[in-house]
């Protein structure tokens, strides 16, 4: 409990854990934010395991017996349910049609989700096998409490939630593990329609995953998110030193070996940034479309250039292209 002040999560909430095998509850003395509250929980696990979840999820039965079968096999695998899906007002599990998703990203270092590529589908010998997947979304996996502390378990320099998922990915393929989904795992999740409460930080913790993991990529980052060049993000010494420690590969090792899907950008000096229109003043090209999950397909227009970079971000290509690359997929 990351320090709740509703009324029913006080004694009410206690009565109710009293009658329940096997749960704990323990209560953070101040707002801790995700990181630090589910390292709390971590501290005083008692298992080989850890397993953690959102609060907003439904298991199925038979959901952990997977993922914890697959960690007995490679302790180094991070492992991941299938997130089926709970709508967010009705509670109705609405389950995930078809073959499940893997984790990717955008260069705004934003979570996307895509199809599994062939070179993973022709890699896994049954239905049944994991699904390697470059990122996790963040939630809901398993992970050997041996190897969670190995590879420097969460950077607590992170706030509040939104990044850390990206940077905890990165850092267990650049550092030997594997994260992988299973097939055989699934967990109803609510994905509500907006986040109950600010994620302000989430930029200060994109920013500390850039400059501790992508190397000379994180410039990819910064010209679609140019105010994130301004941000306080605190000191990353520590966690530079961990990947020191750890020998881990650098980020190109991780385009090339695990994401080799994702288009990565020229930006040659002078040929990105914001599209203007010399007939109307301060107007520049605008692609935001309305729905997250379809990318493509929508029209551009002219809007008030605000200069942050991300919707009004285009790249002229040395093939002649104008193409938008800040999110995935990208579109020309």
């Amino acid at each position: 409990d990351d320090y709740s002040d509703k009324e029913h999560l006080k004694e009410a909430l206690e009565s109710y854990v009293a009658g329940l095998r096997k749960v704990r509850l323990i209560r953070a003395n101040k707002r801790e934010g995700l990181v630090r509250a589910r390292l709390l929980g971590a501290s005083v696990a008692k298992g080989d395991i850890l397993t953690f979840l959102d609060c907003h999820c439904e298991c199925h039965e038979g959901w952990l017996e997977p993922l914890l079968a697959r960690i007995a096999e490679e302790e180094t695998a991070v492992v991941c349910p299938v997130i089926d899906v709970i709508d967010w007002n009705t509670f109705e599990y609405l389950g995930n049609a078809g073959e499940p998703q893997i984790g990717g990203f955008d260069w705004r270092l934003v979570f996307t989700w895509h199809t599994t590529p062939e070179r993973e589908q022709k890699r896994r010998k049954s239905k049944t096998d994991v699904i390697r997947s470059p990122t996790m979304a963040g939630g809901l996996f398993s992970v050997s409490k041996k190897y969670f502390d190995y590879l420097g378990s969460y950077d607590t320099g992170m706030e509040v939630w939104g990044g850390e998922n990206l940077e905890f990915s990165f850092r267990i393929w650049q550092c030997g593990g594997s994260l992988e989904i299973h097939p055989c795992s699934h967990v109803g999740h609510v994905f509500p329609k907006q986040a109950p409460y600010s994620r302000a930080k989430a930029l200060a913790n994109s920013v500390r995953a850039a400059e501790v993991w992508m190397d000379g990529y994180k410039e990819l980052y910064y010209h679609r998110n140019p105010h994130a060049r301004l941000e306080p993000y605190g000191d990353v010494t520590e966690r530079r030193l961990l990947r020191e420690k750890l020998k881990c590969k650098d980020f190109k090792w991780f385009l090339e070996n695990v994401y080799p899907e994702l288009h990565v950008p020229e930006d040659r000096p002078g040929f990105f940034g914001m599209l203007k229109n010399r007939g109307m003043a301060n107007f520049c090209f605008d692609y935001n479309p309305t729905n997250e999950h379809q990318v493509t397909g929508q029209r551009i227009i002219l809007y008030p250039c605000h200069g942050m970079g991300q919707n009004q971000f285009f790249e002229y290509t040395s093939h002649n292209e104008i193409r938008y690359n800040t999110r995935q997929p990208e579109v020309c």
